[in-house]
Order: C-alpha cells, then sequence, then structure tokens
C-alpha cells in the first residue's frame, strides 16, 4: 500500500495506459484465433492451474469422500459420571491431538482426567531455536513444553495437578523398551541418563525400560483408571509404538486390557488432509490403521473450540508444525478397542501380512 501512495499522477497514467495496451493486443490475439485454438489455450490454463493446485484439490476431495465412510462408523461410548480417563501421551500435545473432546466431557460429566506424559519432548531440535542446539537448550525445550502441556489442559479445564510427567528421552522409548530395557540409555539430544526435569513424578530414575515399566505399573496401580487411551502400536512415530507397547504390558500386568483403547497420530500419507485448521471437516481413519475397528466421537462446537485452543497452548509446536497440529480439529474424534487388526478384517495379502502354508509371517 506504501508504494501506491507514492506513485505521482503521470506516474499512475502510464501504469494504465500500458494496461490498456496489454489488454487491447490480448484480445486482438485471442479474436485472431481459431475456435479449437481457444479451446487448446483454455485447457492449457487449466491444466497449469490444476497442477499448481493439485494437491489442495486432492486433499479436498479425498476429504469429502472419507467423510462417508466416517459417518458409518459406529458411536464411540461417552463419558459416564464415575468415569476415569487416562490417557498415556509420548509427548506433550498428542494428549490434545488424540482425546482433547474426550478428556472435556469426561469432565463436564463428573469423571476424572489422568494424563500421563513419558517424555517431555526434549528431542524436536528445531523447536529449540536453533539448527544445532546445545545440550542445554534441548533440556530448556522439556521444561517450556512441560510448562505448554499445563496450558493446554488448562485450556480444558483440567487442573495441572492432572498431569504426571515421566521425564524419559524423547526419541529413546523403543531404545528403552527393546535393547535398553535393563542398560542404561543416554539421549544423543540431552546427554541424561536419568530423569531430571523438576517436576517430573520420580527424579533420578534410569533411562531404562524395566524403570518406565515399574512407573507405570505403580500409577496404573494407584490412579485406578476405567479407561486407558494410548497409541496405537501401527503408528509411525517409534516413540508412539513404543508408547503402546509399554502401555498394554503394564495394563495386562494388572488386568485391565479391557480398559484400553487406542488411537493413532502419524497415520501415514499425509494423515489428515487437508492440513491446516478445518473445524467443520470429520476425521477420518488413518491409512496405516486400516481394519482396525474405529468409533468416532462426536464433539459439540464448544469441545471443538476448546480443542483448537488447546492445541494452540503448544506454541514451540504450532511455529513449526501448526498446519498438522490444527489438522486435528475436525467434528470428531477416532478411538480402536484393538490395537492392531482383527485376523479376520483384512485380506491376506493386506497391511504388509501374507499366508505362508497356514502360518502368517510378517
Amino acid at each position: 500500500m506504501p508504494l501506491v501512495r507514492r506513485l505521482a499522477p503521470w506516474q499512475w497514467l502510464l501504469l494504465l495506459l500500458a494496461l490498456y495496451l496489454l489488454l487491447a493486443e490480448a484480445l486482438r490475439l485471442w479474436l485472431g484465433l481459431l475456435w479449437a485454438e481457444r479451446v487448446g489455450l483454455v485447457l492449457a490454463a487449466l491444466g497449469v492451474w490444476a497442477f499448481v493446485n493439485g494437491r489442495f484439490i486432492f486433499a479436498y476431495y479425498h476429504a469429502l469422500a472419507t467423510s462417508l465412510r466416517v459417518r458409518r462408523l459406529p458411536l464411540a461410548p461417552g463419558p459416564g459420571p464415575g468415569e476415569h480417563l487416562l490417557v498415556l501421551a509420548p509427548h506433550p500435545d498428542d494428549e490434545v491431538l488424540a482425546a482433547a473432546g474426550l478428556m472435556r466431557r469426561t469432565l463436564e460429566a463428573g469423571g476424572r482426567v489422568s494424563v500421563v506424559y513419558l517424555t517431555s519432548g526434549d528431542a524436536f531440535d528445531l523447536a529449540a531455536g536453533s539448527p544445532l542446539p546445545s545440550k542445554e537448550a534441548m533440556r530448556r525445550l522439556a521444561l517450556r513444553r512441560m510448562v505448554e502441556a499445563w496450558r493446554g489442559l488448562e485450556a480444558l479445564g483440567l487442573p495441572r495437578d492432572s498431569a504426571y510427567f515421566l521425564g524419559f528421552p524423547d526419541q529413546g522409548l523403543f531404545a528403552l523398551f527393546t535393547t535398553h530395557y535393563y542398560l542404561p540409555y543416554e539421549s544423543p539430544y540431552t546427554g541424561l541418563k536419568a530423569v531430571a526435569y523438576p517436576g517430573c513424578y520420580r527424579l533420578g530414575l534410569s533411562y531404562t525400560g524395566k524403570a518406565l515399566e515399574a512407573t507405570l505399573l505403580e500409577l496404573l496401580s494407584s490412579l485406578k483408571p476405567t479407561r486407558i487411551l494410548l497409541p496405537s502400536p501401527l503408528d509411525a512415530h517409534r516413540d508412539h509404538q513404543a508408547t503402546g507397547y509399554f502401555g498394554m504390558q503394564a495394563a495386562a500386568s494388572l488386568g485391565m486390557e479391557d480398559r484400553l483403547e487406542y488411537y493413532l497420530i502419524h497415520g501415514g500419507y499425509q494423515y489428515p488432509l487437508p492440513k491446516g485448521l478445518h473445524p467443520r471437516l470429520p476425521l477420518y481413519p488413518p491409512p496405516r490403521g486400516r481394519g482396525l475397528p474405529w468409533r468416532r466421537f462426536p464433539l459439540t462446537e464448544e469441545e471443538v473450540r476448546l480443542k483448537e485452543k488447546a492445541i494452540r497452548a503448544h506454541r514451540s509446536q504450532m511455529r513449526l508444525l501448526g498446519r498438522f497440529l490444527l489438522a486435528f480439529v475436525r467434528q470428531n474424534e477416532l478411538y480402536s478397542p484393538l490395537p492392531i487388526p482383527a485376523r479376520e478384517a483384512l485380506a491376506p495379502e493386506e497391511e504388509g501380512w501374507a499366508v505362508l502354508e497356514g502360518r502368517e509371517v510378517l
């Protein structure tokens, strides 16, 4: 706008004259073309436009097509007055992406909500403010993300004491479940070998899978949740896979496996499409969750609004992943009572499974 105001009257005159000549020449050329040439020119222009905007067209087509499937999904049960919902989150922000609406509904129904964060998100180097952050900067990022988690829960009306931060290493949970079940793990991002962040549930615990599993068993035994949400092992993110494994193992040890329900965040193929804020669109089942018996949990307008507010509280993540995070603000949330598809849900050749002489092989 300042550039337009600086133009002198004679400059405006030259600009209008050049525009007139350009339009007149374009019209002369257009009238000189045969009708077939005009059609070809229009089709070429439309082709260029479609090439530039094709991914947006496909994203909206995909969303509209899948919305028909979402409407046919059975409804997820709502919370009762005595419900105690426990959400296992690999990182701060996963809980509001997956279950902000359900957490809010549980609170309004007179129930209780607890959120257990297995890590404090201390491995997302780009969110630390520089391309090559120091280990100290990554530790500061963890503290910041813990505060953002509190603010996200407060946006839903939950108190801070509903959050339990375990402080285990981001990008290291899968190693804890496998190679470092009893051997201490050192985070390459923070240099830590044990839980060290103020506000964590048990300071000083060694970074081992055994310590993490014991902590989950202690929390599940003391909190006694009636409903447990955790990531499906089909999630593309290794931390989410490991959280699902640890959660299933701990719950099964206590006889709570019938209380488990699963969610998927990193669902494959740019899930969910389209990116950005689309609160009027439904959330469709993710490609990596094909074959799971998904149930939809419809949200009210107020719950959708509060979910967006809770997600925006994670400012360190919004700065880089805003369009991805806001894509979960939809008309519904999705949960599955099974972690992986039942055998009869998929054809043998689907999802990487094959049948060889009566035996299943991956």
